[in-house]
C-alpha cells in the first residue's frame, strides 16, 4: 500500500498492517528456504579509528605516566585532590632519598614490608600467609586481619590510583606495580612512597610530617620519631603522632626494635648503603625481627578489600627463633608486653593528627 493510500487512515491500523505484512514476508522466506538476514549496520570509519586510538592510548598512556614519575617527582596524587576538595589544606613537599633519614627507611621497612629488597613487587609468601591466617576460624572470630601488600603495591596505589576497596582497583594496582618494579630502582620506589604517604589531615610526605610533628627536616628524624611516623601509617587520620595512645606506643616500640634487625640483616641494602647511620642497638635488642601486633579490625578493613589488606605486610620473625621476640622495646629496655585490649578497643586512643603549629 502506498503512502498516498495511507493518508487519512488510522495510524494504528497502518502500523498493524505493516507488522502483519513483515511477518508474512518472513514466513514466505522461511518456507522457500531463504535465510532471513538482519540488515547490516555500517559504522563510519572515524568510529573504528577512534576505538583503535583509545585502545592504544589505554596501553601506552599508563606506561608513559609511570616513566614520567621515574624521572620527575610527582606533584600530587588523586588522594591529595580528594582531601583538598573535602576542605583540607594540603601540606606536601618532595625531597630526595638522600635527604631522608635512614631511620625512616628502616622504620617503614620494619612496619610495612621487611622483604622489600628481596621481592619484585609481590611478596607471594606474605600473601599466602595472610590468606591462611585470615581463613582461620579463630582469627575471624577475633577480627584479626593480616595484610599482604608490599611497599611497591602501596606506592603504585598511592601514586597512580584512587583509594577504593575493589578488585578492579586491585587489578590496576598489580599492573602499575609491575611497571614501577620494571622501570624504577628500589631506592626510587622508596623515595616516591615516602614523599606521597599520608601522615594526617592534609599532611603528605615525610618532609611535611617531620615539620608538622617534630619541627625538623626529614633528614634529622631520630629512630624514635621515625618509628612513631611508621606506626601510624595504617590509619594516619585516626592515630596521633604527637599524642600516641597505648596501642601506637607499643607498635612504635616494636618497630624500633625491628629497625635494628633490618640493619643487622642488611634488609635495607637496596635503599641504603653501608655508610648510612645505623640505628642504636640498645641493651638486649634482638637481631631478629620481633613480630608485629595485629591491626585492629576496623583499621584493617579500611585499607583494602577482604583477605589482602593494604595496611601492612605480615611481620614474621626472620632468622632463628629468639627468646626475646615476644618482648617490646621501649626506653632502652626490653619489657614484657602489656596485655592488649580487645580488638575493638585497640584504636580507642585514636586522635586526629594535630595540625602544624
Amino acid at each position: 500500500m502506498s503512502n498516498d493510500e495511507d493518508q487519512g487512515r488510522d495510524p494504528h491500523v497502518v502500523r498493524r498492517d505493516y507488522v502483519k505484512n513483515a511477518i508474512g514476508d518472513l514466513n514466505s522466506d522461511l518456507k522457500n528456504g531463504r535465510r532471513f538476514q538482519m540488515p547490516r549496520i555500517r559504522l563510519p570509519g572515524w568510529f573504528w579509528t577512534s576505538v583503535k586510538i583509545l585502545a592504544v592510548a589505554g596501553i601506552i598512556a599508563p606506561v608513559l605516566w609511570a616513566l614520567a614519575y621515574a624521572a620527575i617527582n610527582p606533584p600530587g596524587t588523586i588522594l591529595m585532590v580528594q582531601r583538598w576538595m573535602g576542605g583540607e589544606t594540603i601540606r606536601h613537599q618532595n625531597v630526595s632519598a638522600d635527604d631522608i633519614s635512614p631511620h625512616v627507611v628502616r622504620a617503614v621497612l620494619a612496619a610495612e614490608d621487611a622483604r622489600f629488597c628481596e621481592h619484585n613487587g609481590f611478596d607471594i609468601e606474605a600473601i599466602q600467609a595472610a590468606l591462611e591466617s585470615n581463613m582461620q576460624k579463630s582469627n575471624v572470630q577475633k577480627g584479626k586481619v593480616r595484610g599482604g601488600s608490599t611497599i611497591s603495591q602501596q606506592t603504585a596505589k598511592n601514586l597512580f590510583l584512587w583509594p577504593d576497596r575493589s578488585f578492579v582497583r586491585k587489578g590496576f594496582e598489580a599492573y602499575f606495580t609491575f611497571m614501577i618494579e620494571l622501570f624504577y630502582p628500589k631506592k626510587r620506589i622508596m623515595q616516591n612512597y615516602l614523599n606521597i604517604a599520608e601522615w594526617g589531615h592534609g599532611v603528605f610526605g615525610v618532609q611535611a610530617a617531620s615539620r608538622a610533628y617534630f619541627n625538623v627536616s626529614a633528614g634529622e628524624l631520630t629512630p624514635r620519631q621515625a618509628a612513631l611516623l611508621a606506626a601510624v601509617l595504617p590509619s594516619p587520620n585516626k592515630w596521633s603522632v604527637k599524642n600516641p595512645g597505648p596501642y601506637v606506643r607499643r607498635r612504635a616500640a616494636t618497630i624500633e626494635a625491628r629497625m635494628y634487625g633490618i640493619h643487622a640483616q642488611r634488609l635495607d641494602a637496596c635503599v641504603l648503603d653501608q655508610k648510612a647511620a645505623p640505628p642504636p642497638r640498645r641493651k638486649g635488642a634482638p637481631s631478629t625481627l620481633p613480630p608485629m601486633e595485629a591491626l585492629p579490625p576496623d583499621v584493617a578493613a579500611e585499607n583494602d578489600a577482604p583477605v589482602i589488606v593494604d595496611a601492612v605486610a605480615p611481620a614474621e620473625t626472620i632468622g632463628p627463633a629468639d627468646p626475646l621476640v615476644e618482648s617490646t622495646f621501649e626506653d632502652g629496655q626490653l619489657e614484657a608486653p602489656e596485655t592488649p585490649p580487645p580488638p575493638e578497643d585497640a584504636p580507642a586512643e585514636a586522635l586526629s593528627a594535630a595540625p602544624a603549629p
